[in-house]
């Protein structure tokens, strides 16, 4: 007879918690306290106006500067979260993230090749499935 045990892990929300989109990634370290510290952000486009100017000769007399406000845009990556990861679970952490990035381009790949069933073989490029790496041994 064997005995199985049940481990349940309870997942929690703290109270700071908040949810992001985040379109790129950054990773910094090891740092002196052994962690690796994984940086996500997004980018973003701030569009400012220059003010147009004035002038006031007199208590009641404005006279404005007939003007267009020339937009500055200025790239902005905006940090959403940072996570810092043990440099000893990092081979974990990335072996997950490799796995889901794996996983969603099979399914990605299995909705476009259902639509291209109906297309002869030589419209179909090999750009039409999503590139992923190599597997690397270990």
């Amino acid at each position: 007879m064997t005995n199985s045990s049940k481990k349940i892990v309870q997942h929690v929300r703290p109270t700071h918690f908040t949810s992001a989109v985040a379109t790129g990634v950054a990773v910094t370290g090891p740092t002196d306290d052994g962690f690796v510290h994984l940086h996500f952000y997004r980018e973003t486009q701030r569009i400012t106006h220059d003010d147009v100017p004035s002038r006031s000769h007199a208590p009641n007399e404005v006279e404005l500067a007939w003007g267009h406000a020339e937009p500055s845009i200025h790239l902005v990556r905006e940090e959403v979260a940072v996570i810092s990861v043990p440099v000893s679970r990092l081979p974990f952490i990335g072996t997950v993230l490799n796995k889901a990035v794996r996983f969603v381009a099979g399914v990605l790949n299995a909705s476009r090749h259902d639509g291209m069933a109906d297309r002869p073989a030589a419209l179909r490029r090999a750009s039409d499935t999503l590139p992923t790496r190599p597997r690397v041994p270990s």
